[in-house]
């Protein structure tokens, strides 16, 4: 029940936070008028934040249906190897920003298909908070593997990483380790979560390391019955 209380309070803070901000940028923007340029900027600070907004309720909606027992369709099944350069492909800008580099080694002996679906929001979480935690400069190591049948990938960044005491919390709901010594970083805590979740429904594992201010490793371990 503590956790049920905390998980809605947590919600409703991440869903006012960017409504008052988008209340207040439009406050300002009718208290006088504007220059076309200062109107263009406004708006697509706007747009941002409803944006959040809709990644946020998308979230949310989730992790509901999930609870629920609603699991969406798995979809097709595809090959790891290339989802995960499609997933990589879009944070090309975030990675360049950071100046990271990657180091991707497939070492398959053989060839496992995953859901795509699931696959595609655990990785694209995964990898998006290993490119959010990781230092400027350094890299992303990501390898795929067999091992007793089934199909292990891992995503290892070298970044902050989480504090010992911190581990066993991280799959909660809004829970962000790394809160209050980075306040520049920016997330609301759904992502493992989410990571876990996906993970569960599709009778995956999700295994997590890591050392404080070394970097994080995050496992993933797909049974090996779709074989291709």
């Amino acid at each position: 029940m503590r956790r049920e209380r905390q998980f809605t309070a947590d919600a409703s803070h991440e869903m006012r936070t960017p409504l008052t901000s988008l209340r207040g940028t439009l406050e300002v923007l009718i208290r006088k008028p504007r220059t076309a340029q200062e109107y263009e900027e406004k708006i697509q600070y706007g747009l941002c934040e409803i944006d959040r907004m809709s990644r946020i309720l998308e979230q949310l909606l989730f992790l509901a249906r999930m609870d629920a027992g609603q699991n969406p369709r798995t979809g097709d099944l595809v090959l790891l190897n290339p989802l995960l350069k499609q997933v990589l492909q879009r944070y090309k800008e975030e990675m360049s920003l950071k100046q990271l580099g990657l180091s991707f080694q497939d070492e398959q002996q053989e060839q496992l298909a995953v859901p795509e679906y699931y696959a595609n929001l655990i990785f694209d979480n995964v990898i998006s908070n290993a490119i959010k935690y990781s230092q400027k400069g350094s890299e992303i190591h990501i390898r795929l593997w067999n091992e007793g049948g089934k199909l292990y990938c891992s995503v290892r960044d070298e970044g902050i990483g989480i504090k010992e005491e911190d581990l066993e919390n991280v799959f909660n709901p809004f829970y962000r380790a790394a809160a209050l010594e980075y306040k520049e970083i920016k997330g609301n805590g759904l992502g493992l979560s989410i990571v876990k979740k996906a993970a569960e429904s599709i009778g995956a594992e999700v295994k997590i390391k890591s050392k404080w201010q070394k970097g994080t490793e995050l496992i993933v371990i797909f049974s090996g019955k779709n074989k291709v």
